[in-house]
């Protein structure tokens, strides 16, 4: 679409015969928007982008859904609910292609202005209603069906965008139906209540979608964010593993209940804490400014929210009361966290070694290990958070030789000392830390550290 759109811009006398030789075929870095490079290098205004927009919609509508009728796969898997009482009380699962002509032309001109860089933001977190359970906390965020049609539209542009632009190095050309369904089914961004008429963010239900305790903002801000830090790489596997380096450096647990009154204190937001405001960080009156989350369900809801800017398809596992973020690759690579906290463990937050951060992924095997259904209840909830212990294990943060230094001060064994009853005990083995020869780690890096009175004072 990109030199159609080039074309069309010298057929206009925007751009000069010149300008449009040195444009085709374009040549641009890929983390560098299309119309951000045509306004820097001078090749047009934001205003000249603005006016060439309202002028040719019926054109650039033609391009865009010719495109989208050619990857037929796409078009089917953008899903909007619509009400009908009827027949789906949830919302009819309506796609693209039985939309309205005013609905297409909307997403179109949403997706061009984003192409341009011409698009009106989004607020930071959308107007939201705070729909609670009956102990008082929040079951959901509820958006009023405009809001939630604006911000929907606006992921879906500018997920397409980033394919178009090549903003990142993978396409969703070869994504399957699944992964498709996982960026651009309505559902997955909230799901629709008929008896209230809104959009709700769930953080987990047993029957419907689970989004996670976390609330969309702008996605192009958010891309930015990425962008900016770094944190976009070569692969989505790097991609993930530069983010939970980010999670793992900069995120911290939210104290108390999933109540309006604490996420206020939090995020100064009664809903599901804002993406944006996560990034930016906030100021809780008691605890200061942090980059503060909703525990594991907030976390997975983060990831899946951030990560669908970039066009990584995210799920949201539920075991044991515990959220654990599913990075949904295809039918034979599946990668899980055995917990949404795992990143910011308290053993890895101060004066530690740093793991690196891909060793918190588990493949679908260890998954099924550890959290098939058919398992007894307590070997899955003692599962919960295991691969941040193994890696404690592995690596001996200073926390860690902390506890064996108190340990060992108190005349503590193995059995009955803190590190096996208050980190361990629930989740590895005795017999299997004895194998693995972990308490003669201990003692030798201590030694090597200088012994226990240089540690205590870490």
């Amino acid at each position: 679409m990109i030199p159609d759109l080039i074309n069309k811009l010298y057929e206009n006398g925007l751009i000069s015969k010149k300008d449009f030789e040195s444009l085709s075929p374009l040549k641009k870095d890929y983390d560098k928007k299309l119309g951000n490079f045509l306004v820097d290098e001078g090749y047009l205004t934001k205003q000249d982008l603005k006016n060439f927009s309202i002028e040719n919609q019926d054109f650039l509508f033609g391009l865009f859904d010719g495109w989208l009728n050619k990857y037929s796969n796409l078009s089917n898997a953008i899903i909007w609910r619509v009400n009908d009482s009827k027949k789906y009380p949830n919302g009819v699962p309506q796609n693209y292609n039985l939309w309205s002509d005013d609905k297409k032309m909307e997403l179109s001109t949403t997706f061009w202005n984003s192409l341009m860089d011409i698009l009106q933001g989004l607020n930071e977190a959308p107007n939201s209603i705070i729909n609670l359970s009956d102990d008082g906390k929040v079951y959901s965020t509820d958006l009023k069906p405009d809001d939630a049609w604006n911000y929907y539209l606006t992921h879906v542009a500018h997920s397409i965008r980033v394919e178009i632009d090549r903003l990142v190095h993978w396409s969703i050309s070869r994504y399957n139906p699944s992964q498709l369904e996982f960026l651009f089914d309505s559902r997955t961004f909230f799901e629709y209540f008929e008896s209230r008429n809104v959009y709700s963010i769930l953080r987990w239900d047993e029957s419907l979608f689970n989004h996670g305790s976390a609330t969309m903002g702008d996605p192009v801000r958010t891309y930015d964010f990425l962008d900016k830090e770094k944190l976009i790489g070569i692969t989505r596997w790097g991609t993930v593993g530069r983010f939970l380096g980010w999670c793992r450096d900069e995120l911290n647990h939210f104290n108390g209940e999933d109540t309006p009154e604490n996420y206020q204190k939090h995020w100064q937001y009664q809903g599901y804490p804002p993406v944006e405001r996560i990034f930016s960080g906030t100021n809780h009156p008691d605890m200061g400014f942090q980059h503060y989350t909703a525990g594991c369900f907030g976390t997975t809801g983060f990831l899946r929210t951030v990560l669908r800017t970039i066009n990584i398809p995210v799920l949201l596992e539920e075991r044991c009361g515990h959220a654990m973020p599913h990075f949904a690759y295809d039918k034979t690579h599946e990668f899980y966290l055995s917990h949404g906290d795992d990143p910011y463990n308290s053993l890895y937050k101060h004066n530690t070694p740093k793991f690196i951060p891909l060793e918190l992924i588990i493949d679908h095997y260890k998954f099924d290990e550890w959290f098939n259904a058919n398992l007894p209840d307590k070997v899955i909830c003692n599962n919960v958070g295991r691969r941040a212990l193994e890696l404690a294990v592995e690596y001996i943060p200073n926390e860690i030789l902390k506890l064996y230094c108190e340990d060992v001060s108190k005349g503590k064994t193995e059995v009955n000392g803190k590190i096996y009853n208050e980190i361990f005990r629930d989740h590895i083995p005795l017999v299997e830390l004895k194998a693995f020869g972990f308490w003669d780690r201990l003692k030798n890096k201590t030694e090597s550290l200088g012994g226990c009175e240089y540690i205590l004072k870490l």
